[in-house]
């Protein structure tokens, strides 16, 4: 169902405020919708997990999209380049809009927006993803700086949009097997020997095997 027409209010970036309910209807983080709608911009078409987009034409400081879900149409824009860019590292006041008051931090609320392999990008935080453990490698013995030992395997994770390796430390080794369909909560893209890699801060990352075929990945 197309989104609801945009209503002009004095004062307000309706443009802005357009993004902001896209973002909430169909569940996407706004740093990775700001990054698919640059990308389409440039390139003529982006992603943003199940959302495409598509550049139809450019005006003055403004471009026409397209959008699609899962390959249907549900609306179309012409938004300012001013606008797109307020989507990324969105302020208090704009996360409340998009999730409402007293849900946690934005670091919270943005962690429960599921992503897709395809849309990470180096650099970006509180990743929550769900994929299927494809290879899980030996497990090896390295140490630490402070000289303690550390047991690690690499494994490689699949959602069906794309694939990612992601180092496993200790107990986490344990805790997953080959197959397994897992949640990732917390995780950081980085770039490890010119590879883009997930990495868990041992603090607050966490990786669970997800129980129930029905939210098993192929």
């Amino acid at each position: 169902m197309p989104l609801a027409r945009r209503k002009v209010h004095r004062g307000v970036d309706r443009d802005f405020i357009y993004l902001l309910r896209l973002a909430k209807k169909y569940n996407l983080n706004p740093n990775r919708l700001h990054n698919a709608l640059i990308k389409a911009r440039v390139h003529g078409h982006g992603k943003c997990g199940a959302l495409s987009i598509h550049r139809r034409e450019r005006k003055d400081h403004a471009f026409s999209f397209m959008f699609s879900w899962n390959a249907q149409p549900v609306g179309q824009a012409v938004l300012a380049e001013s606008s797109v860019a307020k989507l990324k590292d969105l302020p208090q006041e704009s996360m409340e809009l998009l999730w409402g008051r007293g849900r946690g931090s934005v670091a919270d609320r943005q962690a429960k927006l599921e992503s897709h392999i395809a849309d990470l990008q180096i650099g970006l935080k509180h990743v929550t993803l769900k994929a299927r453990i494809t290879d899980k490698g030996e497990v090896r013995s390295v140490y630490s700086r402070d000289g303690s030992p550390l047991a690690i395997c690499v494994a490689t994770l699949s959602d069906g949009t794309g694939q990612i390796r992601m180092p496993l430390w200790n107990k986490q080794i344990e805790t997953v097997a080959k197959n397994d369909t897992v949640l990732i909560r917390d995780a950081t893209v980085r770039n490890f020997r010119g590879e883009m890699q997930l990495s868990l801060p041992w603090r607050t990352g966490t990786i669970s095997p997800v129980n129930g075929t029905a939210d098993a990945i192929p």
